[in-house]
């Protein structure tokens, strides 16, 4: 039930959060990262939603990993649980042709 009721303050948090997004101070972006932490830490679904964007975008995975080294300890490690698989971001080759 706690697990639930925190989801869901998770998610309406980052719903505001994003309303807020456009404003001039960034409070939009500050809350939209704390529910994100919330539900990666609560949430398989969430953590495996968090890894496929890291791993379709490359620049979400550098954000990600710039806040990893910037963060400690839970929350370096809460966000580490979400790094894609190393085979996921195969090293570009040269073009066959």
């Amino acid at each position: 039930m706690i697990r639930l009721a925190v989801t869901a303050f998770a998610i309406l948090m980052f719903v505001v959060g994003a309303i807020l997004a456009p404003t001039p101070i960034p409070v939009g972006l500050v809350m939209m990262a704390v529910a994100t932490f919330i539900l990666i830490a609560n949430n398989k679904w969430a953590e495996d939603l968090v890894r496929a964007m890291r791993r379709r975008w490359r620049r979400v995975d550098g954000w990600m990993r710039v806040l990893e080294d910037k963060t400690g300890g839970h929350i370096s490690a809460t966000l580490k649980k979400t790094r894609p698989e190393p085979d996921d971001h195969p090293a570009p080759g040269p073009e066959a042709g």
